[in-house]
């Protein structure tokens, strides 16, 4: 049983790796990118920061930049999440099968205890006898 358990556990491991490069999705040409939104922000951030004079119109600017980029993380956001232009991940329902596979492998491999044989009776203890204060403490 050790060797099914060591043989099959090779396997798996094997199976894992190779299930996470195979079905690894491919990179699509139609993904968008939001680097050039990011650097137009910040670039914008940096021309209207040279401009500023107090801290209440470094506050106003500040909220501004930051209302840019949470527009590009909200853009990529619904980029990643729009079925046409993200390409289906089948690697971790993969994964988890093999998981599935490794516990069944464990559970098949177990050793089981002996069962009883059906009539026997069980041995029950001999009687207790307390040591005799004589023989624990010799004189």
């Amino acid at each position: 049983m050790h060797i099914v358990r060591l043989v099959g556990a090779i396997l798996l491991a094997v199976a894992a790796v190779a299930v996470w490069f195979v079905l690894a999705p491919a990179k699509s040409a139609s993904s968008p990118d939001f680097s050039s939104a990011i650097s137009q922000a910040l670039s914008d951030y940096d021309t209207n920061n040279a401009n500023t004079e107090s801290a209440p119109q470094q506050q106003v600017l500040n909220g501004w930049v930051a209302k840019d980029l949470l527009t590009v993380i909200a853009r990529a956001q619904n980029a990643a999440v729009s079925p046409r232009s993200a390409p289906r991940d089948d690697r971790l329902p993969a994964e988890m099968l093999l998981a599935v596979l490794g516990v069944a492998l464990i559970a098949a491999t177990t050793p089981r205890m002996p069962s009883e044989p059906v009539g026997a009776a069980p041995i029950a203890p001999g009687p207790m006898v307390p040591p005799s204060s004589s023989s624990m403490y010799p004189m």
